[in-house]
């Protein structure tokens, strides 16, 4: 007899509170930030991803606060993620391989902390169980992915930090050394660390993108770059950074991401961050803005292309309230891009040489003793009307969307990005070590609008189909 949907979730949830129960017992050390400054979690974190003012003033001061120990520590995250129909699909068991199975989804292994007086880092390596590499049929079409093993250097910050007086004025000021645009950023609004602060990493594998099209800041750079910046604050008040990117090489393997790679073709990638900041007893404000020009030799969704610059500029904001017994929290993200695919796209990749997209989120939490806590979101995405690139073409040869070379998985049935949803996350930390967490999307518009193109089999989908649910817990060491 098949297990009915509803007692194969709660076998799901039952599942993963037995394995926090049981590590919960044998879980004694902290993570090394926390051994390094004599201060508790929460000190830093108002949640798992969320820094409060005392853990942005960590990452600002280079990582080297308090004392040098053992700079190594470790997470595990094992998780279930469900997409609500594969019904479009040419082949669910190869389109969306362990959909709704409880899978040991990730391992990362971190080099944290102070390394000398004044330098220190949060250098990451990541062991992913659900990798993005593609397979495909002999036409050329999607048809899914292997779910298997990809090992990379994931999101990496190293700085140098220094403190000074200007003119009577304080200076926090440093020198960071990166390899993701944005990483290095204090507050928890811009790319790379925005929220959901955990996504799964099956979605990847199966080509859905949670949030849908994303501007190339917005993670399109993770891991594929090399960047080197300036940055400092002024009176705890105004943070400045200018950054630039540089092409990294990936010759070993143990750095590697498996897929499409965008590659940068110039030595000119500037990034920059301007933000306002405020700290009032319990209450902390910042509105800030930042961006970078990016120069791709290609796109890689689709063969043969030109290169291509793209302008992203964002706008961000983030409220905190943060007591031990009761904290709440806000943050809105902006991002507005514009791509210049040159006069040799037009009528090849691109119905014109100029796109834009923009992307919104925001989402509210409220936390109870750093232990139980919600959050709710809200996204959307949208852009120019492009149909020779979105729109699902079966004969075409030519477009990031057609039936004979085409790496995406689904298309626009309008010619438009157009993707918007609602969604929340409840989690809960018995202890430090563990966090448990069940987050919930729901799509109002995907690809277009209501419905989009299954791009394997050319079938309609509802943007609802891709309705998700992440069930995961995070063990760190």
């Amino acid at each position: 007899m098949k297990m009915s949907k509803t007692m194969h979730l709660r076998s799901l949830a039952v599942a993963l509170v037995l394995m926090a129960l049981t590590m919960s017992f044998s879980a004694q050390a902290l993570p090394s930030f926390s051994e390094q400054t004599d201060q508790p979690c929460k000190t830093c974190h108002l949640n798992i991803g969320e820094l409060t003012p005392e853990g942005r003033l960590f990452k600002l001061k280079g990582y080297a606060l308090g004392h040098r120990v053992t700079p190594f520590s470790f997470t595990a995250t094992a998780s279930a993620t469900k997409v609500k129909s594969t019904a479009s699909s040419f082949d669910p068991s190869v389109n969306m391989p362990k959909n709704g199975k409880l899978i040991p989804e990730e391992f990362n292994l971190y080099v944290a902390g102070k390394l000398a007086d004044n330098i220190g880092g949060n250098i990451k390596w990541t062991a992913s169980m659900a990798n993005t590499n593609p397979l495909f049929q002999s036409q050329g079409v999607q048809t899914g992915v292997r779910v298997g093993s990809d090992y990379f250097l994931d999101a990496s910050d190293l700085r140098y930090a220094q403190q000074s007086t200007v003119a009577d004025q304080s200076a926090a000021w440093g020198i960071t050394v990166n390899n993701a645009p944005a990483t290095q950023d204090l507050w928890n609004t811009t790319p790379v660390h925005t929220f959901p602060y955990r996504s799964s990493s099956v979605l990847n594998a199966w080509g859905i993108g949670q949030f849908g099209p994303t501007t190339m800041i917005d993670g399109g750079l993770n891991s594929q770059t090399t960047g080197i910046g300036v940055y400092a604050m002024l009176n705890d008040a105004l943070y400045l950074e200018l950054s630039n990117y540089f092409k990294s090489s990936q010759g070993s393997s143990v750095l590697q991401l498996s897929g499409p790679v965008n590659t940068i073709n110039t030595s000119s990638n500037p990034y920059w961050r301007l933000a306002w900041n405020h700290v009032n007893g319990a209450d902390s404000y910042m509105l800030g803005t930042f961006g970078m020009v990016t120069h791709l030799g290609r796109d890689v969704f689709v063969a043969g292309s030109a290169s291509g610059k793209y302008t992203d500029i964002g706008l961000d904001a983030q409220y905190q309230h943060i007591t031990d017994t009761h904290s709440v929290s806000a943050q809105a993200t902006y991002i507005s891009e514009r791509v210049d695919w040159g006069s040799r796209s037009v009528a090849i990749s691109h119905d014109s040489a100029l796109g834009t997209l923009t992307t919104f989120k925001t989402k509210a939490t409220y936390d109870y003793l750093r232990t139980y806590g919600s959050s709710v979101f809200y996204f959307k995405t949208n852009g120019s009307t492009d149909n020779l690139y979105w729109t699902y073409n079966a004969s075409a040869t030519n477009g990031a969307c057609n039936q004979l070379n085409s790496l995406l998985t689904y298309c626009s049935a309008t010619g438009t990005p157009k993707t918007s949803g609602v969604g929340f996350e409840l989690y809960y930390a018995p202890i430090p070590n563990i966090h448990i967490a069940l987050q919930q999307t729901y799509n109002r518009n995907f690809l277009g609008g209501s419905t989009f193109i299954d791009n394997s089999t050319g079938n309609s989908r509802a943007a609802s189909d891709n309705n998700l649910t992440y069930l995961y817990m995070t063990y760190a060491h």
